[in-house]
């Protein structure tokens, strides 16, 4: 019987330790990252579009260039559009990023989104998805 709550404490005290540590070890890392979040949102009739991003990056700094694009029936005819660099932080850490995109045309919807990472020590990281844009 002692045997067990030890065996149990013991389980325990590992459950309770395992997900903190992997938390902090998800926190950083020398791998490159963008991760596109699932929803964007527009501005001023569908000409201004924000897209959030996760970005890691490591040696020192970077840029994300971020490209969107939405056909029918979500838009009365197809359109893409592009954002200038985006320059981020490569400090090893994961970090919010917000990019504004301006083009005409969006509208409420799926879209396409893709994201491209670059750094100053020449790593990348690509990433793609179908976005929803909402209306702000």
């Amino acid at each position: 019987m002692v045997k067990r709550i030890r065996l149990l404490v013991l389980l325990g005290a590992v459950a309770i330790a395992l997900p903190v540590g992997l938390t902090s070890a998800g926190a950083t890392g020398t791998s490159n990252s963008v991760t596109i979040q699932e929803h964007a949102d527009y501005d001023f009739v569908g000409t201004t579009i924000d897209v959030g991003l996760y970005v890691r990056c490591t040696g020192g700094s970077g840029d994300v260039i971020v490209n969107v694009s939405q056909s029918p029936p979500q838009t009365p005819y197809p359109v893409g559009a592009g954002s200038g660099p985006q320059i981020v932080v490569c400090d090893g850490n994961t970090h919010r990023v917000g990019v504004t995109i301006t083009g005409f045309g969006f509208d409420a919807g799926r879209a396409r989104a893709t994201a491209d990472l670059t750094t100053a020590s020449m790593g990348s990281a690509h990433a793609e998805r179908w976005i929803t844009i909402v209306v702000v």
